[in-house]
């Protein structure tokens, strides 16, 4: 558009140029014709006349005369730059500058020994006349120009009408939204952009929501896994390691009557099978964190913050949540909880924190948690996301929730996860691959 307006005004000035140049021309041969002439007939009129000097004196005394200023000068004086006129031209100043000829026509006749007539151009009334036959052809080209644009302006904007709508299309394919489809255009060209367009969204749309499904139901099978580990760890090796502890209890039992050194291998059976135990127990609460079916999504929180805490006493964590938590349908609560379980690893293994904070707050209809930790931080620049951060956006990506990730170097890490109350079934958001925003 802006090449088309500098086009259109370049001809514009073009045609103008033209239109003042031939104007100048014209009021250039004018004079020279007006000077020639006059000076043909003032010289045959003075000629023919007994008394040449008297009669050039009459016509020194008219002085002006339309297109010429007459004067008599001694024959050793210069000729006159030009005539004085009284009356004004209608021309404005910069139509006469341009119009204007450098050198005005002249023609000087000897009258007598001492005298001379000095006929000069005066290109006043030309002027006048010309911008009269001029000034409606230049409105002319400005009007032709100014509807010119307007015209070609609308042209092009309705032309652009579809390139604009893909183009917009095409920014919210890039943000993710494959659900949009373009009309059908009345150019044959754009038309069929637009079909292999929507042909497009309708394949991607549909990989998305097939992998959406895979991902669910990935961590579905792996959740359940974890739960089945968890409780054949219980059911299996919690038995037999109390099994075990109840056989070496009975053998220390006989006291006196025990050989030489069996008192002491029973006494290290119970102590290896309670440290077995003790980590069995806690590989089970990392498997399926406890209460969380029963008591909700806020005990198991706070059961596992707390956990944390014994194992990590150098290092504040401060867990805030409420009651409401308890409303959180189980499918939220535990990708909930493994952002939070995740988010406390990586804090503990690579931030070196003093203090973590984390709180989850139910509102009306989102589900807010933040983690935040003052320890090292990472350099956004260099970032590249992990399996631990990755995971976190795949799950907040499955509840149609999205995941921000803040952080700067030697001045922590933020997490936050805005997620919709809904059930993750039923979530239609996402998050960007590069996991959310990333702070300076």
């Amino acid at each position: 558009m802006i090449a088309v307006t500098l086009l259109l005004a370049m001809i514009l000035c073009a045609a103008a140029w033209l239109v003042i140049h031939n104007a100048q021309r014209a009021v250039t041969e004018e004079m020279q014709a007006s000077v020639a002439l006059a000076g043909d007939l003032v010289e045959n009129s003075i000629r023919s006349d007994s008394e040449a000097l008297a009669a050039a004196r009459r016509l020194s005394d008219i002085g002006h005369l339309r297109h010429l200023c007459l004067s008599l000068v001694a024959r050793t004086e210069p000729s006159p730059t030009g005539c004085t006129n009284d009356e004004t031209t209608e021309a404005p100043d910069w139509f006469s500058a341009l119009i204007r000829p450098e050198a005005l026509p002249e023609r000087r006749l000897a009258i007598a020994p001492d005298y001379a007539m000095v006929i000069v151009a005066d290109p006043d009334d030309e002027i006048a006349e010309a911008w009269q036959d001029t000034r409606g052809l230049l409105a002319l080209l400005v009007v032709f120009y100014l509807a010119t644009i307007a015209v070609v302006y609308r042209l092009f904007g309705r032309a652009l009408v579809p390139v604009r709508r893909i183009d917009a299309a095409l920014a919210r394919i890039e943000h993710g939204d494959y659900a949009i489809r373009l009309p059908r255009f009345s150019l044959p060209e754009f038309d069929g952009i637009a079909a292999q367009f929507n042909h497009m969204a309708a394949a991607l749309d549909a990989a998305q929501r097939e992998n959406r499904r895979l991902r669910e139901h990935s961590l579905r099978i792996q959740e359940d896994e974890r739960r089945n580990l968890a409780r054949e760890l219980h059911d299996e090796l919690g038995q037999s390691l109390t099994a075990i502890r109840a056989d070496a209890a009975g053998i220390l039992a006989r006291g006196e009557k025990l050989p030489p050194g069996v008192a002491e291998s029973a006494e290290a059976i119970v102590a290896v099978a309670g440290r077995i135990y003790d980590q069995t127990r806690l590989m089970m609460r990392r498997l399926r964190p406890p209460g969380l079916d029963e008591l909700g999504l806020d005990a198991a929180l706070e059961n596992h913050v707390a956990s944390r805490q014994r194992s990590h006493r150098e290092v504040s964590l401060v867990y805030t949540g409420n009651d409401r938590l308890a409303d959180v349908p189980t499918p939220i609560a535990i990708h909930v909880f493994r952002l939070v379980q995740e988010a406390l690893t990586n804090a503990l293994r690579h931030g070196a924190p003093a203090h973590i904070d984390i709180t989850v707050d139910l509102e009306t209809d989102r589900l807010q948690v933040d983690v935040r930790d003052d320890g090292r931080g990472f350099d956004p620049q260099a970032y590249r996301p992990g399996l631990g951060l990755s995971g976190m956006a795949e799950r907040i990506d499955l509840l149609g929730g999205r995941l921000q990730v803040d952080s700067r170097h030697h001045h922590g890490t933020h997490i936050h996860a805005d997620i919709p109350r809904a059930s993750a079934a039923s979530a239609k958001g996402r998050i960007s691959p590069e996991i959310g925003k990333i702070s300076h």
